[in-house]
């Protein structure tokens, strides 16, 4: 399984499932959307010209702006649970 965040340094939600991941363990990726240019524009892509965050991949599934609820639920899903 393939996890990538883009977010943003010190935004709550990138904060908070930042450290989801770390404290289960799970190998994840993540990208500082105003670090990074190609996914900035990518971010903008995907948002019809806006930059919005965070944005969750896991494999091919995209979760545009997932609140805590969703990610919650996206990872029970997954069986993914700290």
């Amino acid at each position: 399984m393939k996890i990538t965040l883009y977010g943003k340094q010190g935004h709550a939600h990138t904060v908070a499932f930042k450290n989801f991941f770390r404290m289960a363990e799970i190998k994840f990726d993540y990208i500082d959307i105003f670090k990074d240019e190609a996914a900035k524009s990518h971010t903008k892509d995907l948002y019809s010209g806006q930059l919005k965050f965070p944005t969750l991949f896991v494999d091919d599934e995209v979760y545009l702006t997932p609140t805590s609820d969703d990610f919650n639920s996206i990872m029970k899903d997954l069986k993914l649970r700290g």
